[in-house]
C-alpha cells in the first residue's frame, strides 16, 4: 500500500515538473514533439518501475503464505506428536496353549476333514490412557483352498485395558481340510483387534502362519486388515 502511494507521488511530482518546465522554457514549445516523447518515456519508467515493485511484492507474498505453511505443518506435526504420546498402543502375541496340540478330525472315511487349534491369544496396553477393546475376532484357515474364506469365525470381548496393563484369552479355532504336510501347507491365522482410545476408534489387524508339523509360529509382517465379519 505504501508503495503505491510513493508511486502515484512520483506520477504527479513528474507532471507537475514537466508541466512547469514546458511552459518556462521556449523550446520545448517549439519542440512539442521532444515534450512528448520524453513525457513517454518517463510513462515508461514508471509503469517498470511498477512492474519490478510488483513483482518483489509477489515474491514477499509467496514467501510470507510458504512461512505460514511450515508454521502450519510443525503445528500439526507437534499435535500428532502429543496425540501418539498420550494414546493407547496395543500389541498382540499368540502362543500355543500349556500343551501344544492341532487336533486333525473327519468323518471315519477321510471325509469332511477338519483341524482344529487351541491357542492363546496375549493382548497388552503399551500406551499412557486406557484401551476400551470392542471385540477380538479371529480366523484359521489353510492358505489358497477354496475354504479359506468360510472358515469358522471366534469373537470375544474382553474388559478395557488401563495402561500397562495385559489380558490372555483362549482361541478354539478351526477350519475345513488338513494341511499337506509333505507341500508344506501352514495353517494361516487372522486376528482382528477392534478397539477405541480417547481419541478415536481403531483397528489393529495381526496375521500369524503356524508350521502344523513342527508347531512353531511366525508373526506376519505388514498385514492388511482382513474382511472379516462379527457373527
Amino acid at each position: 500500500m505504501k508503495r503505491k502511494v510513493a508511486l502515484i507521488a512520483v506520477l504527479v511530482l513528474a507532471t507537475v515538473v514537466a508541466t512547469i518546465v514546458f511552459s518556462r522554457f521556449c523550446w520545448f514549445k517549439q519542440n512539442e514533439h521532444v515534450a512528448l516523447w520524453l513525457e513517454g518515456i518517463a510513462l515508461v519508467l514508471i509503469f517498470a518501475w511498477d512492474r519490478i515493485d510488483a513483482q518483489d511484492a509477489h515474491k514477499e507474498t509467496l514467501a510470507q503464505i510458504q512461512i505460514a505453511k511450515e508454521q502450519a505443518e510443525a503445528a500439526k506435526f507437534t499435535a500428532e506428536s502429543i496425540k501418539n504420546s498420550e494414546r493407547a498402543w496395543l500389541s498382540g502375541s499368540l502362543l500355543w496353549s500349556e500343551r501344544a496340540q492341532i487336533l486333525f478330525t473327519d468323518d471315519g472315511h477321510g471325509n469332511n476333514q477338519r483341524t482344529q487349534a487351541i491357542l492363546r491369544f496375549k493382548l497388552k496396553n503399551d500406551g499412557r490412557t486406557p484401551a476400551w477393546v470392542e471385540s477380538v475376532v479371529s480366523r484359521m484357515d489353510i492358505p489358497g483352498r477354496e475354504t479359506s474364506e468360510v472358515s469358522d469365525v471366534f469373537t470375544i470381548h474382553l474388559d478395557p485395558l488401563a495402561a500397562g496393563a495385559g489380558q490372555e484369552v483362549t482361541l478354539s479355532l478351526a477350519c475345513a481340510g488338513k494341511p499337506k504336510m509333505m507341500k508344506s501347507e501352514m495353517l494361516r491365522v487372522r486376528i482382528t483387534v477392534n478397539y477405541r482410545d480417547i481419541f478415536e476408534a481403531k483397528v489393529m489387524p495381526l496375521e500369524y502362519s503356524i508350521n502344523p508339523l513342527t508347531h512353531q509360529i511366525h508373526r506376519v509382517e505388514n498385514v492388511s486388515i482382513p474382511n472379516i465379519s462379527i457373527p
